[in-house]
């Protein structure tokens, strides 16, 4: 497309792409309000250390409600074709663990999913071992140590 030569109407996606619906991968478990991540199929899965190059995952936000399955439960696709339930993923702030690597000095900076329920500060890029997602933007820390991560702001690498 050629850049523009007069006004354009440009759609805004409803609810400002809050919240998304993906398809649960093949004998998977996404349990709600955890970290939830796109394989490279376009399958939700909870986000893991399992992440390499050849096959990142992306983090998509927190796992909301089910959608082709009960309603208020967990999204267990275990047995089940890829598709066959679909996750409801929300963008916002939301309150996470952390491995202990997250603290203040972070605030303001990406940390990356170490599961569907850590986050950590290292993304081990750069070495033979597996890398992590992108999850956020630390927020804030919690009293009790725990991390507001920001799934609206992540590096570019995630999105």
């Amino acid at each position: 497309m050629a850049a523009l030569t007069n006004s354009r109407n440009t759609p805004e996606m409803a609810d400002g792409g809050r919240m998304r619906v993906y398809p649960v991968e093949a004998n998977t478990n996404v349990y709600l309000g955890g970290i939830v991540a796109l394989n490279a199929a376009g399958n939700a899965v909870p986000a893991s250390a399992t992440t390499t190059v050849a096959n990142a995952l992306k983090v998509v936000g927190r796992a909301e409600y089910v959608k082709n399955g009960i309603p208020g439960q967990n999204a267990i696709n275990n047995p089940g074709a890829a598709g066959a339930i679909a996750i409801t993923a929300r963008k916002g702030v939301f309150l996470y663990a952390t491995d202990g690597s997250v603290g203040v000095a972070q605030v303001g900076l990406v940390c990356f999913a170490l599961d569907d329920n850590t986050v950590t500060a290292a993304d081990r890029s750069g070495g033979a071992v597996q890398q992590y997602a992108a999850a956020g933007t630390v927020v804030a820390i919690d009293a009790g140590g725990q991390v507001w991560v920001d799934f609206w702001h992540q590096s570019t690498a995630s999105a």
